[in-house]
């Protein structure tokens, strides 16, 4: 179960209620859609297995601030953007 998933499709679901209740013309309209997605998002949440935890970089490896590709630690700029990188990592 993702819970953040479940948390999220509630949120929309009170949102897309709020939308129905609140008499504005595009806000109406756009209610029922969001409450469905929202239940179906909570539905979902049920079904899929919990998160592998944080993404870590391999050792001596960090993350390029720009594009997400693994930089030595020691590197000045990334070899695949060529992104200047920050200096305390």
């Amino acid at each position: 179960m993702r819970p953040q998933l479940l948390v999220g499709g509630i949120l929309v679901s009170l949102m897309g209620i709020l939308f129905y209740l609140v008499p504005l013309p595009l806000t109406y309209f756009w209610g029922i859609p969001f409450v469905v997605a929202g239940g179906i998002m909570a539905i979902v949440s049920f079904f899929l297995p919990e998160g592998r935890g944080p993404i870590v970089p391999p050792l001596g490896y960090g993350f390029c601030v720009f594009c997400s590709a693994p930089v030595l630690l020691n590197s000045d700029r990334c070899p695949r953007c060529n992104g200047l990188q920050p200096r305390e990592r």
